[in-house]
């Protein structure tokens, strides 16, 4: 076992053989869900255009034998905010026919999986030398998929992250963490990559390369989605690359069921550039939602939705006491949501603030699943909104003070009756984001969507 993260075998940590590379990197059998996530932002030299990609390829085998998998590309376009997305399923009953032969191959003991979506195939593989030895966190990956325009997308990229794997935690969890409730989850990420390649998208060809990105992997007991509905739980996670060569995992997590009340792990693994220092977990990591983005129509979860307007979190602000730690996060790509099980936004962003008292930038990824319907969430969506309202709305955020209490002790019938006065009364030239969420928030206090369950 080498001491030297560079060779394999390699063990990330002392005592343990659940992240010993390059196993940990190949799938489990022994495990009912394996995720592999890559993302990453990338400049074309030719043009001095800028993109970013995100992919995911996730094995379910819930009772250990049903095929229920799904594979997902993503393109963004940095310069003008477009995006292309691309999600494809192997799941029942189309999995489970007699004849049926899963989409989805995966190595254990290293990394080689291939996808055949209806898109064309898609494969990660550890590359080998000459004489058929795997060469350590050295990839060949090939993603193929179509966006929401039936657009060919297609990205062909050598990946070698130059440092460690850092387990999720650092040395408090040592990679073991409980995620979406299930206790026994295990989760890594490697940062420091350098990647080249060609993008193609509809009529672009670019020959691409960059240095901002991010393996994760997680593998869980049971399946994503196991101990009751998918949504009975939801995720912030954020993966940043500051430019002074610090780098972030940020996890926050809630029990929908449970007025949204955080959940463990929540908490950072920072990564440091320095390879003798060690990483670091903080778990006094604050979140403060400064607006919020409507779930676009166009794009569908594979359940159906709860409801038919749902509203995620967006501009942010993080604060980490222990890391010295004040950020204010930005979007690259509006409402950049995609085709996953249920409601997933993930995308681009630009932080800006402070870390241990100096001044940084970042590139990061920001992925959340809080799709926000019912009525005590909604009046948050409504302050936001009305914080944020242009020309101000200084009768509006007397309403949100009058009517917040009345929602949150139940009096509906009340609380719509205050909201629809106010919607009647605004301008015409009023601010549209706020005249959409009072529409939404009285909606969900008609429907009678109950107030703390799903």
């Amino acid at each position: 076992m080498s001491s030297d993260w560079r060779s394999y075998p390699f063990q990330l940590v002392a005592g343990g053989s659940a992240l010993e590379f390059p196993a940990a990197e190949g799938a489990h059998a022994d495990q009912e869900s394996d995720t592999w996530f890559l993302a990453g932002q990338l400049d074309a030299a030719g043009t001095c255009r800028s993109f970013a990609f995100l992919t995911i390829v996730n094995k379910n085998r819930p009772g250990g034998s049903v095929v229920a998998d799904f594979y997902t590309l993503a393109v963004f376009d940095l310069d003008t905010g477009e995006y292309g997305t691309y999600t494809d399923y192997d799941m029942p009953p189309a999995s489970m026919a007699p004849d049926a032969r899963p989409k989805l191959s995966a190595a254990t003991g290293h990394l080689d999986i291939e996808y055949r979506s209806g898109a064309g195939t898609a494969s990660w593989t550890t590359c080998r030398d000459a004489d058929g030895q795997l060469l350590p966190y050295t990839y060949r990956v090939s993603l193929a998929g179509a966006d929401q325009a039936g657009r060919s997308m297609r990205l062909d990229l050598a990946v070698a992250p130059t440092r460690a794997p850092t387990p999720v935690g650092a040395s408090a969890y040592n990679g073991k963490i409980v995620c979406f409730g299930q206790e026994g989850t295990y989760s890594y990420f490697q940062t420091g990559m350098a990647m080249t390649g060609t993008l193609r998208w509809a009529d672009t060809e670019e020959q691409v390369s960059g240095t901002a990105g991010h393996v994760d992997r997680q593998w869980f007991p049971k399946y994503a989605g196991a101990g009751g509905d998918p949504r009975g739980r939801s995720h912030e996670w954020r993966t940043i690359h500051f430019d002074n060569g610090v780098d972030m995992s940020i996890w926050r997590q809630f029990d929908r069921t449970n007025s949204n009340a955080v959940q463990p792990f929540t908490g950072v693994t920072a990564s440091f550039p320095d390879p003798d220092r060690a990483p670091q977990c903080a778990e006094d990591v604050d979140v403060t939602i400064l607006s919020y983005v409507r779930w676009p129509d166009s794009v569908r979860p594979l359940l159906p939705p709860i409801s038919p307007v749902r509203y995620l979190p967006d501009r942010h602000r993080i604060t980490c006491a222990t890391l010295q730690l004040d950020l204010i996060g930005e979007p690259l790509v509006a409402a950049p949501a995609h085709g996953l099980p249920i409601e997933y936004m993930e995308g681009p962003y630009r932080y800006r603030g402070t870390l241990q008292g100096e001044p940084v930038t970042a590139f990061a990824f920001y992925e959340r699943s809080l799709a926000l319907y019912r009525d005590w969430e909604l009046i948050d969506v409504l302050a936001a909104a009305v914080a944020n309202a242009r020309p101000p709305a200084p009768e509006l955020a007397a309403l949100v003070e009058r009517v917040t209490p009345v929602v949150l002790s139940g009096r509906r019938a009340e609380a719509v009756e205050m909201l629809r006065t106010a919607s009647a009364a605004l301008p015409d030239d009023g601010d549209q984001d706020c005249s959409d969420v009072l529409e939404a928030l009285i909606g969900s206090l008609t429907q009678q969507t109950p107030s703390s369950k799903l």
